[in-house]
């Protein structure tokens, strides 16, 4: 998965048992404890997913990060596709065989 949308399911990870996840403000404090990214990456992740109409980056007294509907559909759609990178089938020659145990 992109970085960028690491951040974006981070986000959606921290509102999502909010009654209106589109309307709460995030903290960048909230983002940044939740991510293995430093602050300087996490903003620039921030900038594309603004780009993508992903989540919207207000600046009130200190800067509040918002998803917007279609941040929450992606979301949703990242965590239903993931699949583990590391993840194989094993060939058969390796495969289970009860065949293959030797008697205690």
């Amino acid at each position: 998965m992109e970085a960028h949308y690491e951040t974006l399911s981070t986000i959606y990870e921290i509102v999502k048992s909010d009654p209106s996840p589109h309307t709460y403000l995030c903290t960048p404090h909230q983002i940044i404890l939740s991510q293995p990214h430093d602050w300087l990456s996490i903003q620039k992740h921030l900038e594309f997913l603004a780009a993508e109409k992903l989540v919207i980056i207000k600046q009130l007294d200190k800067i509040a990060i918002s998803i917007t509907a279609a941040g929450i559909v992606k979301a949703k759609a990242l965590k239903n596709n993931f699949v583990n990178n590391n993840f194989s089938f094993q060939n058969e020659a390796n495969q289970f065989s009860p065949s293959k145990l030797k008697p205690l």
